[in-house]
């Protein structure tokens, strides 16, 4: 025989009181991991969004560049044609008023 067995107020020692704040320990452990599993996962996945996102950012302020010069060269443009109208207008005005 064991002499644990014959030892019965081994259930009523201190392991005894210990080994449900153990159990309820570990378990809380556990849930602890699978939030922090999650939290890990939900941050994995929002990197990947983020870098999407950069990515999209990106091309938008690419585009909106091009589209910043493609409207300075048209203002460039619109200011040569003023400028000559300007210039013709103020040549036709010029010869009608010297006659």
């Amino acid at each position: 025989m064991d002499p644990r067995d014959d030892n019965d107020d081994d259930d009523l020692g201190p392991d005894a009181d210990a080994e449900p704040i153990i159990r309820e320990l570990r378990a809380e452990m556990v849930r602890l991991q699978a939030q922090i599993d999650q939290i890990a996962a939900a941050a994995h996945d929002r990197a990947g969004e983020i870098a999407i996102l950069r990515a999209r950012l990106i091309e938008l302020e690419r585009r909106l560049d091009a589209i910043h010069a493609r409207h300075r060269r048209a203002l460039k443009i619109w200011i040569a044609i003023a400028a000559a109208y300007g210039s013709a207008i103020g040549l036709g005005l010029s010869y009608l008023f010297h006659q």
